[in-house]
Parts: structure tokens; C-alpha cells; sequence
């Protein structure tokens, strides 16, 4: 099962973080049977009951995001993404900025007002990431069809009570040397727990709650490693059932906590100008490395200790 990245986790904000290897075609025991016949039942129910086929219905989302706590700054951002071309734009303001970041098919542009420059770059990843993101129906659906085809590294690891629910652990082995365990609720087979253990990078536990509903109330990510970081996400549901805001709190180990509020739109329908970059007057352009790098100086002056995590490292 394919490990995600914290920041990925964050970002997505209780999406599953099952994911698969390539299937290898050899004879099943009755353990791994079981064990296969147990994720796809998990993958179904999550599939169905965190209605991930609403997000993937949405050609446009916007962010809007207001990050709180000693040393933030006053950070705020807004993010659109039009999934359909596929572009985005991303303009921030407060400890690190105001600045615009433009991606689209033909490359990236960055524009610091107060710096008075602006720089460009071609390939367009950056966009492609966008329209590949939140296709979580999709993407599910995919995992399910590899689990078909059989999955030799999943197995049954026992049953066990997790908050007061019965549940299911599954073992996988995704990659040489890690190991990745989920935690299945018996009766809704929704995921309670899941636990990545990467050696030489930060481990991942992953913690659900929930009421009355399938979807999720809460989860926390306890991220350990150099410096241990703990974020606990808060979701609001509108009434198609996707996330219409989340809290972030992210605790690293003996420092002050980092409030993210994010508010999400899936109805957004803003026009193609709102994507397209013009060289600012005023502004002289200068390489793209350049200006990026003093962008990740700023960040790091105004957001400490949250770069590092957002960008993955120990």
C-alpha cells in the first residue's frame, strides 16, 4: 500500500492513505484472501461513505486559508484550481508576501510586488499535479481494481479494540523496509488507525474519529522523527457530503502550536483571465531560482518550524 507524504495527508484532509503496490499474480492463501476481501470492503466503504465521487465532480476549488499562532504572522492565502485546463494560481499575503505563484501547461510564474520582480519557468508539473489532484473516487476505484487482480503483500494481522470498536488489522509490506498497518472497523469497515513505519524518515500514525456518521470528525497525524509533530484536523461537511472547511493544529514537540483555517469551495467558476500571467509593469524579471529561493526565506522567517513539515523533512 503506497505511503503518502504528511503535507499530502494535511492537504487533502482525510482522504484514505490506503493505497497499492503492482500486483504480482501468485497462488492466494486463505489469510491474504481474507485480508484482500477485508480492503476492499474498506476501500468500498470509504468510497461510498465520505461521497469521494462528489469531489471528483468539482472542475474548480478554491482555498482559502488564514494561518493563526506565535509566528505565523498573519499568513493568508488563496488557492484556486481549475482541474479541467488544468492551472492554478495561488496568491498569499502577511509574513510571506503579498505574492502570486501562476501555474499552468506552458510553466510556472512567481510575482513578489515588493520586491518589484517577477520570474518564470517552463514545464508544466505543477499544473499537471493540479489536475490530477482530488480525484479521490477515481483514484480508490483504481486501488480496488489492483486488489482484484490480487495483492500478495497484504496480510491479516489479528484482531484488535481501537477506541472502543472492533477491528481488523491488515499488515502490508509497500516498499523494502517499510511497513504500513491499518486498523478496520469490524462493523462499518471504516479505517480507525493507520500506522506507516519508514526507517530513516518520519513514521506516520494516522487516528479517525467519528459519531453517528461514516465521515470522519477528526483525525490526528502524530508525525515522529527528529522533532515529533503532532496536527489534528477538524472537517466541516456541507450537504453533499465533502469538506467545506478544516482546522489544522499543528503541535511540533516543544513549540507553539500553528492554526490553519482552510474554507473550500467546490463551486467555483472563475474565468481564464483570473490564470493567465502578464509581466507586472514596473516589475523587472530576474531568474527563476532566485526569486524563489528568497520567497522560501521569507516563509521560513514568517512559518519556523512549519516549513520543514510542509516540505516533508525530518
Amino acid at each position: 500500500m503506497r505511503t503518502r507524504s504528511a503535507a499530502l495527508l494535511a492537504a487533502l484532509a482525510l482522504v484514505p492513505a490506503l493505497g497499492l503496490a503492482p500486483a504480482v499474480a501468485r497462488a492466494q492463501s486463505p489469510e491474504n484472501s481474507h485480508a484482500l476481501e477485508i480492503a476492499r470492503r474498506a476501500l468500498d466503504a470509504v468510497r461510498q461513505g465520505w461521497a469521494l465521487g462528489r469531489y471528483d465532480d468539482a472542475r474548480q476549488m478554491r482555498a482559502s486559508i488564514n494561518l493563526r499562532g506565535a509566528g505565523a504572522q498573519g499568513v493568508t492565502a488563496n488557492l484556486v484550481v481549475d482541474r479541467g485546463a488544468p492551472r492554478w494560481r495561488l496568491d498569499a499575503a502577511g509574513g510571506i508576501g503579498p505574492l502570486t505563484v501562476w501555474a499552468t501547461r506552458d510553466g510556472v510564474a512567481l510575482h513578489v510586488p515588493s520586491l518589484k520582480q517577477y520570474a518564470t519557468r517552463g514545464g508544466g508539473d505543477l499544473a499537471r499535479m493540479a489536475g490530477e489532484a482530488g480525484r479521490l473516487d477515481a483514484e480508490v476505484a483504481a486501488m480496488r481494481a489492483r486488489l482484484d487482480g490480487g495483492y500478495q503483500a497484504l496480510s491479516l494481522a489479528g484482531q484488535e479494540t481501537v477506541d472502543g470498536a472492533a477491528t481488523w488489522r491488515l499488515d502490508d509490506i509497500p516498499e523494502p523496509g517499510t511497513t504500513a498497518s491499518y486498523w478496520i472497523d469490524k462493523a462499518s469497515h471504516l479505517p480507525r488507525r493507520i500506522v506507516i513505519d519508514r526507517p530513516g524518515r518520519r513514521d506516520v500514525r494516522l487516528e479517525f474519529t467519528y459519531r453517528s456518521g461514516p465521515r470522519p470528525t477528526g483525525a490526528i497525524v502524530h508525525l515522529q522523527g527528529q522533532r515529533d509533530v503532532q496536527v489534528s484536523l477538524t472537517p466541516s461537511y456541507e450537504r453533499s457530503g465533502r469538506i467545506s472547511r478544516v482546522q489544522v493544529v499543528t503541535q511540533p514537540a516543544g513549540g507553539s502550536p500553528i492554526t490553519t483555517d482552510v474554507t473550500l469551495d467546490w463551486s467555483s467558476a472563475t474565468g481564464a483571465g483570473f490564470f493567465q500571467f502578464a509581466p507586472p509593469a514596473g516589475a523587472s524579471q530576474v531568474p527563476f531560482a532566485q526569486l524563489s529561493q528568497g520567497v522560501l526565506l521569507m516563509a521560513a522567517g514568517a512559518l519556523g518550524g512549519l516549513v520543514p513539515i510542509l516540505l516533508g523533512a525530518s
